[in-house]
């Protein structure tokens, strides 16, 4: 793919992250971004994906109704959320088919739900480490505990994300295959 392209496709994509994050602020812990960065890089590769988790981050971390993330947490964030493009780039590289029709929909469901898991256990772990008082472990604890309401919302969504949009969006950039090289194997 020609580099005009790629960026082409890293806009297009973090522009749509980012506006449908703030479209759901008032919603906690329910964005399209994960599924977002996930398809770019099943799609387009990690490079792609990899760069709209990070530009994503870098605009929503940066402006946000919410305030500011610190420089510290802004680098776990976009780090956290490169296990979606490492996830979809993954599924990609390693040719695994993951069926077709409702079978698909699940194993997508649970790739997406695993992967914010794995990004809130990072995130929950950084914020008791640097924003709570006292000893190290208890810290983590606490802020993992604390965590899980929030997390769980983060999983389900995903989850559900993952489950009925994210095959729909890559079934839709299928058909658009002879015009943007798409080479998924999750949309067969």
């Amino acid at each position: 793919m020609n580099v005009s392209r790629k960026v082409s496709l890293i806009a297009l994509l973090t522009a749509v992250s980012v506006a449908t994050d703030y479209l759901l602020v008032g919603v906690p812990n329910v964005k399209l971004m994960d599924g977002l960065v996930f398809l770019g890089a099943n799609l387009f590769g990690f490079e792609v994906g990899g760069s709209v988790a990070i530009l994503s981050w870098l605009v929503y971390g940066t402006i946000n109704p919410y305030g500011s993330a610190t420089p510290g947490l802004l680098l776990v964030l976009m780090g956290s959320e490169t296990t979606y493009a490492l996830a979809g780039w993954g599924m990609r590289r390693l040719n695994l088919a993951v069926g077709s029709g409702m079978s698909r929909r699940v194993v997508l469901g649970f790739v997406g739900f695993v992967c914010a898991a794995i990004y809130d256990f990072i995130t929950n772990v950084y914020t008791g480490i640097y924003f709570y008082a006292g000893p190290i472990w208890n810290r983590v604890v606490y802020s993992l505990i604390m965590g899980i309401p929030f997390s769980l919302i983060h999983e389900v969504s995903d989850f559900l994300v993952f489950m009925l949009v994210v095959p729909v969006l890559i079934s839709a950039f299928a058909r658009l295959g002879s015009q943007v090289r798409v080479e998924s194997v999750a949309a067969h």
